[in-house]
């Protein structure tokens, strides 16, 4: 009796580990969601990839920002140029509703810059240091990973992954909404 008894004990953990297991590869890390989202943005100051100069965070406060970070060896980070590029030229540069800035992670400047070129990004471009802290202060997975940070420096989501031009439609749309709409206090 006692035999069995620690047989189907161990068979049932067992089963339950492996079905945790299970459970764990049906989860998409990409849907997790980052902690960091409406929280202030961390400040960063960095020199642009081509030398022509550098770029603090906190100097566009009042300006809704676009932040990726993405590498010259990242195959999704190509899937996505033209669509940053695109978002740049629309909302940066033809309407300046939106700042488009790229940090380039686990890379060398020369290979960051070969891929501007090749891909054709004009948007301001950096790297992150060799110990990769802009990278920890926004608690990358990996790349590509995309932040919103709104006018008022808060970031407003996070993506995994590529983004999409819907994506960030979306979002500058609704971060004009917030800009638009100020919040009512508790008891008004």
């Amino acid at each position: 009796m006692i035999r069995s008894w620690k047989f189907w004990g161990v068979l049932s953990a067992i089963g339950a580990v492996v079905a945790l297991f299970a459970y764990g590869f049906t989860v998409d890390p990409k849907l997790v969601p980052s902690p960091l989202v409406g929280k202030p943005a961390a400040d960063f100051t960095v020199q642009q990839l081509n030398g022509e100069g550098a770029l603090t965070l906190s100097d566009l406060q009042g300006t809704p920002v676009l932040l990726n970070f993405w590498a010259s060896w990242c195959v999704a980070c190509r899937d996505e140029a033209a669509i940053l590029q695109e978002a740049h030229l629309l909302y940066d540069v033809a309407q300046n509703r939106l700042r488009v800035i790229g940090v380039a992670i686990q890379d060398t400047p020369e290979k960051a810059l070969a891929f501007a070129e090749r891909f054709g990004k004009t948007y301001f471009l950096a790297l992150d240091d060799e110990a990769g802290t802009i990278g920890l202060d926004y608690g990358l997975y990996g790349v590509p990973e995309t932040f919103f940070i709104d006018a008022g420096g808060r970031i407003q989501y996070k993506q995994v992954g590529a983004v999409t031009r819907e994506l960030i439609r979306t979002m500058l749309d609704e971060m004009a909404d917030e800009m638009a709409s100020p919040k009512q206090e508790k008891g008004s």
